[in-house]
């Protein structure tokens, strides 16, 4: 071929906008990622749903990228679905996406005439995972925050930001939040080591009147700040640190009974004293359907973690639900029943309640190889009468597997 030669200029298909934007959608769509779909995974939202959802939200950006770079009319095509699902990796990004947002909003965007680019997004993540020593953290605080007021239809933030050593800042993005306040449905907050205060959450949750599903990895709720009043509209509820004692007189059935409660699942944690499980089952037990426990275990120096999830150890949810890991762990005997008589609370307390699923495969043969007898004794004591099942991660009761042992 001729140095000269003119390279073939590739012809596009002649196809409807509508169908052109059907087959974008096709190409980049992440199951579980946008309402309604997932709230399927509600249970789940936090790390292990991260590690799961994340990678692909990444990939399905890239071809979103190449996609508005091909002509002018696939860039008007395609560019709700680049913005549909924001993920920030890099405090550079954040900055950059601010100011490109802000001149939409204001008219003054690169394409003439376009709209404002933020009333395409629906779902925000920011996991900055820049060097700390590098990072002025006000400053990336500040824009999250400026970012978070040009998106008006946004439906789910998830924020996961390391090394915040002043709390400051935080309470700029709860207040950019209320903005969206009509459109949100999931929250996942991870700011460490500070986190904002459980007031400050309460107040929140009280603006978004149809949030579903609200996590806090780090947040401690104490008993006079968990008003029932904010699970008029929550679904799904983390309290993955849950508080250090609840009286009587902030958790009494009559305030229950006041108000409509939709609370419906909730991830607790394992180390919870049972007489506080007994007390939060009490008043909330009879709306629950689905649990989950999150029984946090020791990394001492003959722990090995493999990759892949499995912080739960225990959960309500099927195992097709569930984003199975590989961590092998040797669990003590104390730790096992403890968290077996936390479970016998559900007996009475969660009358919805019908099966008890080990999901870690290394706890189920931790339990039937080196602790047999506590769970002999929890059959025949904590769960002696009850129609609970308690099975492994295939499904198969725990008591038929003793038998084979």
């Amino acid at each position: 071929m001729a140095a000269g030669a003119k390279r073939a200029v590739t012809q596009l298909p002649s196809l409807p906008p509508e169908l052109w934007d059907r087959i974008f959608e096709l190409a980049t769509h992440v199951p579980y990622t946008l309402v309604p779909e997932i709230f399927e995974k509600s249970i789940f939202i936090g790390s292990i749903y991260n590690r799961e959802y994340h990678p692909k939200l990444r990939a399905a950006l890239v071809t979103k990228r190449y996609l508005v770079r091909v002509c002018r009319q696939w860039w008007h095509i395609a560019i709700r679905h680049l913005y549909r699902a924001i993920y920030i990796g890099r405090a550079r990004s954040l900055t950059s996406l601010c100011n490109t947002l802000e001149k939409y909003a204001a008219g003054k965007g690169t394409i003439a005439g376009a709209e404002p680019l933020g009333q395409w997004t629906q779902r925000l993540d920011i996991a900055i995972r820049d060097n700390p020593v590098r990072l002025d953290m006000d400053s990336s605080v500040q824009y999250c925050a400026n970012l978070i007021t040009c998106l008006p239809n946004l439906a789910i933030f998830s924020i996961r930001m390391l090394f915040v050593v002043a709390p400051a800042p935080l309470p700029a993005i709860l207040n950019a939040l209320r903005y969206s306040a009509s459109s949100f449905r999931v929250i996942d907050w991870t700011t460490v080591p500070m986190t904002p205060q459980p007031c400050e959450f309460v107040e929140l949750v009280r603006s978004l009147p149809r949030l579903h599903t609200f996590h806090c990895a780090h947040l401690r709720w104490d008993s006079e700040k968990f008003p029932t009043s904010i699970l008029s509209s929550l679904n799904t509820l983390a309290l993955n640190r849950g508080p250090a004692g609840l009286e009587k007189s902030h958790l009494i059935e009559s305030d229950s009974e006041q108000m409509h409660i939709n609370l419906r699942k909730v991830v607790l944690d394992s180390l919870w004293s049972v007489d506080v499980w007994e007390e939060f089952m009490s008043s909330y037990g009879t709306f629950i359907t689905s649990v989950q426990i999150l029984a946090f275990r020791s990394t001492s120096a003959t722990t090995q973690q493999l990759p892949g999830h499995g912080q739960p150890a225990v959960s309500t949810c099927p195992p097709d639900d569930y984003p199975r890991g590989r961590i092998l762990m040797h669990e003590t005997r104390t730790a096992y029943r403890r968290l077996f008589s936390n479970l016998a609370i559900f007996k009475e307390k969660v009358p919805t309640l019908r099966v008890i699923q080990f999901l870690d495969w290394h706890n189920v043969q931790c339990l039937l190889t080196q602790h047999s007898q506590v769970v002999l004794h929890a059959l025949e004591h904590e769960f002696a009468g009850s129609d609970l099942r308690i099975v492994d991660h295939e499904g198969n009761l725990l008591s038929e597997r003793l038998v084979m042992v």
